[in-house]
């Protein structure tokens, strides 16, 4: 066992018995010793070597009272001195160094005159250098002695010096000396000094009866107000701060400016100032319970005034669910007014448009004020909030603005209708918009008719109302003679974007170009774009040279256009080729309002087009090799080049690290999140069968205040399904059959809040398929439902699903009767099979082929002719197509498959894993094994993993439960299904079995044209699931 040591102890036992304090007894109750991590014995070397009530024992307890949860594994000695102290002060703050301080400075004062004595003292009183506090009190003692009174000046400069002193012997000297003036000599100085002196040894209650003494007594000069007033606010000792506010106010408020009771406050942090604030608000609040108005006034007042004070320090930055927390405690303590909330939105808003989080905060601080009673905004607040609610594009809060005017003041001012007109359009408002400007004709005339005509315009754009657009125009031209400049017929071309309407718009081109209209590049732009997002390459570049030959200047968007193109193409290489020799070319830019301070924006886009592409194929270090090439060149991100990158770790089943983009990376470069980007991140947790992270992210965005689009409520709708037939395969289900409750319940809350002003937020979306953006925001929730409740052969609930679908399109303004949308027909081919009703099901795979051949079709191409199918449309039949096999099969028209593929591959179309898998199923179920087994090794083989690799992840499905799906990657690299292998390994018995020559015959064919399949089909594993017992006839 060690051996405690009896000599030589610790040097930090040897440095807190150098501070004699006269006592030798140690308790060691009053002691808190580790004991634990010392050897036997340690206790008692301790108690040998520590004086009881040493200086630095007692700051060390101080010190653990304030941190009774943390472990300390420092000594007394050891352990820092107390807060505004440093080392200087500590070697002077020994009892045995003052002590010899003293008697040196006694020794030299012995030995001088008073003349001497005199002249001394007033050289240290006013030096420049830091005199000893020890020499000077010497000094002055000796010429009290000797009855040498000193002047005022020279009095008051001995109170500064020994105040000033952060020595405790010097603050010490302050209060004894003020102890010698008599009451009705002291000054305001003397106050002043001695009120230091106590804050110094942390005596707060002596100076506040000091400052008290002061307040009523002397007629002028500052006695340390704020020092103290400040102190105490530090210190949270909110009673002491309510009496020196009340000393304030009874009896200083006429003679001292109220800036001085302030000076130390406002010089705190600001973070600091909003905690004091709130720690105020908690105080009053405390005060006003269980006492009367009278009692409870001071402190209210109190601590409104420190509220007010916090919220009006501008340009720094700080918390602002601090701060908003503060105005909602505030709230309490005094009525609600446009004060308190004024001066909380002019706070986040000095920070300017950049610091964009803040004025966020600040609208949002705004839509809480309007809700208060008494809350009355004058017209510089709703000037400053419409500036604000402008630069940052918040449409919504202008209607509020645009309700306050006039509530408030009558009319519009002039100078706020151009800003509320531009985001009014921008929320799609067409009617409030065209109210706006007759009421604007009204007033001021029709002089700034472009300017007018251009925002109701932008308004049918934000609806995507093309019809709309083309009628303002007319009518304007009738009622004003207005003449349509290029700008405003190239927001009619975008609004035939907006719906992907290529025939429309290359219609107004060819009209505009006949009436001597010449389009822009920007008019070029529009619709090469519209061509490149349906992979339309020829009428892309032709589109192009048209340009070029009418003397265009080719822009980003011209160029971008053509990259799209062939990205969508599959043309990656060329893409990349383009995109890097754009760096070079001089292409005119988009029109910006404001410069960029990140960096080029305008070859952004250009560069996102390969970033998605690459993304939605995820090669996810393709994606990390192009941003970085951005970065070399200079190429600013925005949100879609986050988005891309989001995609692709999504894909290689990384929601954890979008999320984590989303949730930190993109606040932190300045970059608001939108629905998109958690759409994104919804699907990665639904890839990965994580559902409750989607209601997580749901309930950030709710938080956050970003509205869902029909992209997140979808990922919301499928979280919920598969957590209902989570309950229900578990047995937890309230009914016998599968409800579905959850996803019903979701779906009546979505189409119950359904607005067709969502289009005019709508940006980039997921599960828009084929369709146009309005169709696609009326139909997207139905072909999963109907999907759904069709292959359970809830039939039913499909009717009832439908008839939503059609009285979802008579609310939205759609036109009920449009053919349904080709995935909607494709959900009731679903239905239409489980339930034997065959016609039905052919009836919608004609409909679905009309649709395909309106959606699919490049530009000026005929049918009737091969290859009509645009490249981006390819898989648009998948999906009926597999449910259209079926019922061929199902009608003993077996002969009619392989004709109807041929005729669609020569269109272009292309076929999935799915069908190719269906097609082979059939063959066998029909007796075709030969003809199987080269479809198979044809079509499917080329992308078979093998079973070390297949199996493994087939018995992760399996252990999971759930049926595997194919993803789009697949759709381009099809292989067979392990259920298709079970048929193709049934055929093979079945041809085994019969007649010797005829089957071995045959056998031979097949092992000859299908070598892979064979080698596949005769490694297949043994499972005792049904499928092999009812096909290979396994018990």
């Amino acid at each position: 066992m060690v051996q405690a040591p009896t000599t030589n102890p610790p040097p930090w036992l040897l440095k807190a018995n150098t501070r004699d304090t006269g006592n030798t007894n140690l308790d060691a109750t009053e002691v808190a010793i580790l004991d634990f991590l010392y050897p036997i014995r340690t206790l008692a070397v301790i108690r040998d070597y520590v004086r009881k009530n040493t200086t630095a024992l007692r700051r060390h307890r101080r010190s653990q009272l304030l941190h009774q949860r943390s472990r300390s594994y420092t000594s007394a000695a050891d352990n820092p001195i107390d807060e505004g102290t440093d080392q200087a002060e500590a070697a002077d703050n020994t009892l045995a160094g003052d002590a010899l301080a003293v008697e040196r400075a006694a020794t030299e004062a012995s030995h001088l005159t008073k003349a001497e004595l005199t002249t001394k003292l007033h050289k240290l009183l006013f030096t420049d250098q830091q005199p000893s506090v020890h020499q000077i009190w010497q000094y002055y003692v000796k010429l009290r002695e000797g009855s040498v009174l000193l002047g005022p000046d020279d009095l008051a400069q001995l109170f500064k010096r020994l105040s000033q002193s952060r020595a405790t012997f010097g603050l010490e000297k302050t209060t004894e000396l003020f102890g010698t003036i008599e009451v009705s000599e002291r000054r305001a100085i003397h106050y002043a000094c001695t009120v230091a002196a106590a804050l110094g040894r942390d005596d707060l209650k002596s100076a506040v009866k000091l400052h008290a003494e002061a307040a009523t007594r002397v007629g002028e000069g500052s006695f340390g107000t704020s020092l103290v007033f400040n102190y105490a606010i530090k210190r949270a000792n909110w009673e002491a701060v309510l009496a020196v506010w009340r000393q304030f106010g009874d009896y200083r408020r006429m003679y001292l400016a109220e800036s001085s009771l302030w000076a130390e406050f406002d010089r705190s942090p600001l973070p600091d100032l909003l905690e004091h604030a709130r720690k105020a608000v908690e105080f009053a609040i405390n005060s006003i319970e269980g006492s009367t108005f009278d009692e409870a006034e001071p402190a209210r007042k109190l601590a409104f005034a420190i509220v007010q004070r916090a919220l009006s320090v501008h340009n720094a930055d700080f918390d602002s669910f601090v701060q908003a927390d503060l105005v909602e405690k505030a709230q309490s303590i005094q009525q609600p007014g446009v004060d308190l909330f004024r001066a909380a939105i002019l706070q986040n808003f000095s920070l300017g448009v950049q610091n964009s989080e803040y004025s966020h905060w600040g609208l949002d601080l705004y839509r809480t004020a309007r809700m208060k009673s008494g809350f009355s905004p004058d017209r510089e607040l709703l000037d400053t909030l419409l500036r604000r609610c402008y630069d940052l594009r918040r449409s919504e809060e202008m209607y509020y603005i645009l309700e306050d005017y006039r509530k408030h003041y009558t009319e519009v001012p002039r100078h706020a209708y151009l800003p509320l007109l531009s985001q009014l359009a921008q929320h799609g408002d067409f009617d409030l918009v065209d109210q706006l400007c007759r009421e604007y004709i009204g007033r001021f005339g029709a002089q700034d008719i472009s300017v007018l005509a251009s925002q109701l315009l932008h308004a049918c754009y934000r609806r995507a109302d093309v019809d709309g657009a083309i009628s303002v125009i007319e009518s304007l031209q009738r009622t004003y003679d207005y003449i349509p400049d290029m700008r405003a017929w190239n927001t009619v071309f975008a609004t035939y974007s907006r719906i992907d309407d290529c025939e429309g718009a290359t219609r107004l081109l060819d009209r505009l170009v006949a009436t001597n209209v010449k389009p822009d590049n920007k008019s070029y732009g529009i619709l090469m774009g519209m061509f490149a997002k349906r992979s339309d390459l020829a009428a892309t570049n032709e589109l192009y040279e048209q340009a070029i030959s009418e003397g265009v200047n080719p822009s980003f968007d011209m160029v971008g256009s053509v990259i799209l193109a062939l990205a969508t193409n599959d043309r990656l290489d060329e893409a990349e080729r383009l995109a890097e020799d754009a760096l070079d070319m001089d292409l005119e830019a988009p029109a910006r309002r404001m410069p960029s301070l990140t960096g080029d924006h305008s070859r952004t886009r250009m560069w996102n087009v390969l970033l998605g592409q690459h993304a939605m194929k995820g090669q996810l270090d393709k994606v990390f090799k192009l941003q970085n090439r951005m970065r070399e060149a200079g190429i600013a991100f925005d949100g879609a080049t986050y988005a891309a990158l989001m995609q692709s770790l999504c894909i290689k089943k990384l929601p954890a690290a979008a999320q984590k983009i989303l949730k930190v990376v993109m606040p932190k470069v300045g970059i608001r999140p939108t629905a998109l980007h958690y759409a994104i991140v919804m699907g990665g947790f639904l890839h990965s069968n994580d559902y409750r992270k989607i209601f997580s992210l749901q309930q950030r965005m709710d938080r956050e205040g970003i509205k869902p689009t029909f992209s997140t409520r979808n990922m919301l709708l499928r979280a919920e399904s598969y957590m209902d037939e989570k309950e229900y395969y578990q047995g937890k289900s309230d009914s016998p059959t599968f409800e579905a409750s959850r996803a019903q319940k979701v779906l009546t809350e979505i189409l119950d809040n359904l607005d067709p002003m969502e289009l005019a937020s709508l940006g980039p979306t997921k599960f828009a398929q084929s369709n146009p953006p309005d169709v696609a925001l009326q139909t997207s929730y139905f072909p999963y439902m109907i999907n759904l409740y069709g292959k359970r052969k809830l039939f039913d609930k499909v009717a009832e699903m439908y008839d939503m679908y059609i009285s979802t399109r008579q609310k939205t303004g759609g036109d009920s009767n449009a053919d349904p949308p080709v995935e909607l027909l494709s959900a009731l081919m679903t239905s239409y099979t489980k339930a034997g009703e065959h016609h039905e099901a052919e009836k919608c795979w004609q409909l679905a082929l009309e649709k395909a051949q309106h959606f699919a079709c490049k530009a000026n191409a005929d049918i009737s002719q091969a290859g009509w199918v645009l490249h981006k449309y390819r898989f648009l039949l998948a999906l009926p197509l597999t449910k259209h096999i079926h019922v061929l099969a199902a009608t003993s028209r077996v002969d009619e498959i392989e004709p109807l593929i041929e005729s669609l591959q020569q269109a272009g179309f292309q076929l999935s894993t799915h069908n190719w898998n269906k097609y082979v199923q059939v063959l066998v179920e029909n007796d075709r094994a030969l003809l199987a087994y080269q479809i198979c090794e044809g079509k499917l083989m080329e992308g078979w993993p093998g079973w070390q690799r297949f199996g493994s992840y087939l018995n992760k499905k399996r252990r999971i439960k759930r049926q595997w799906v194919p993803r789009s990657w697949e759709m381009a690299r099809p292989f067979p299904h392990y259920e298709t292998l079970v048929f193709l390994a049934s055929a093979y018995l079945t041809v085994q079995g019969r007649a010797y020559g005829a089957g071995r015959e045959l056998l031979g064919e097949i092992e000859r044209a299908a070598p892979k399949t064979m080698e596949a089909v005769f490694n297949l594993p043994t499972y005792d699931d049904k499928i092999q017992q009812k096909l290979l006839k396994r018990e």
